[in-house]
C-alpha cells in the first residue's frame, strides 16, 4: 500500500503536476490523521471497557466486604448491648438493695463486665483500591466520597474499641480477677468458671457461697466492683454509639451500591 501511494507521488512529480501533488499529499496526510484518530478511539474504547469491567468487579467485592462488615458490626453491637443491659440491671439492684448481693443473679450480671468483643475491619477491596491507585475507577462520585469517609470513620471506631479493650484487659480485668479470687476463696477457678454465661448450669457449693457472702459485703470490695461496673457500662455505651453509627453508614453504602446495579 505504501509503495502504491509512493508511485502515485512520483508520477505526479514527473509530470509536473505540482498542484495535484500537493492536493494528494494533503489528502494522504488527512487519511493518516483519520487512521490515527480511529486507532486512538478504538484504544480508548478498549481501555474504557477494561476499566468498567474492573469497576464492576470492585463493586461486587465491595458489596461482599460491606455485608461481612455488617455481620461483624451486628455481632459486636449485640454483645455490647448485652453487657450494657446486664450492668444496668446489676447497678439497679445495687441501688435498690444498697449493696451487691451474694446471689446468682448479681454474680452473673457482674461477670459480664469481663466480656470483650474485638472489632475487625473487613476492607480488602478498599485497601486494594488505595494501594493500586485504582480508586478513580469508581465513577460514582457520591459513592466514592461516602466510601472514603466510611472507612475513615470505621478506622476511628476500631481504634476506640481497641483502646478501651486494652485498658479493660490491662487494668479492669486484673482488678476483676482479684475480686473474683477473693470471692472464690480456695476455689477461684471454679467460681470464675461459674461467672460465665454457663453459670446457670453451675451449682456453687454452699461453703463457697458463704465465702462470697462474707467477702462481697466488705465495703472496699463493694466500692471496687461498683467503680468497675460504672466504667465498663460507660465503655459499652460508647461502643454501642459507634457501632450504631457504623451500621447506619454500612446500610447507606449498600443502598448506594444497589442503585449502581440498577
Amino acid at each position: 500500500m505504501i509503495k502504491f501511494f509512493r508511485k502515485i507521488r512520483y508520477d505526479l512529480m514527473e509530470k509536473n503536476k505540482t498542484g495535484k501533488y500537493f492536493k494528494y499529499a494533503i489528502g494522504e496526510i488527512v487519511l493518516v490523521v483519520i487512521g490515527i484518530l480511529i486507532a486512538l478511539q478504538i484504544n480508548n474504547w478498549n481501555t474504557h471497557r477494561i476499566e468498567r469491567s474492573k469497576e464492576d468487579s470492585y463493586l461486587v467485592n465491595l458489596k461482599q466486604d460491606l455485608n461481612n462488615q455488617m455481620q461483624m458490626i451486628e455481632r459486636n453491637l449485640s454483645g455490647e448491648e448485652f453487657i450494657y443491659n446486664s450492668l444496668t440491671k446489676v447497678k439497679s439492684n445495687f441501688e435498690k438493695y444498697k449493696k451487691f448481693r451474694a446471689v446468682k443473679e448479681d454474680i452473673v450480671l457482674i461477670s459480664s463486665m469481663n466480656d470483650r468483643y474485638t472489632f475487625t475491619i473487613t476492607s480488602p477491596s478498599y485497601t486494594e483500591l488505595l494501594s493500586t491507585g485504582n480508586l478513580d475507577l469508581i465513577t460514582d462520585k457520591t459513592f466514592k466520597t461516602e466510601m472514603v469517609k466510611y472507612y475513615e470513620d470505621l478506622e476511628l471506631t476500631s481504634q476506640v474499641i481497641q483502646n478501651n479493650n486494652d485498658h479493660k484487659d490491662n487494668v479492669v480485668n486484673p482488678m476483676a480477677l482479684s475480686i473474683l479470687e477473693i470471692i472464690g476463696g480456695s476455689e477461684p477457678e471454679s467460681v470464675y468458671k461459674g461467672l460465665t454465661s454457663t453459670f446457670d448450669n453451675y451449682e456453687t457449693p454452699a461453703e463457697v457461697m458463704a465465702i462470697i457472702k462474707t467477702n462481697i459485703s466488705k465495703p472496699e470490695n463493694q466500692l471496687i466492683l461498683l467503680n468497675m461496673i460504672r466504667f465498663r457500662r460507660m465503655v459499652a455505651h460508647t461502643h454501642i454509639i459507634r457501632l450504631k453509627l457504623a451500621k447506619v453508614q454500612t446500610e447507606k453504602l449498600l443502598n448506594l451500591l444497589q442503585l449502581n446495579n440498577k
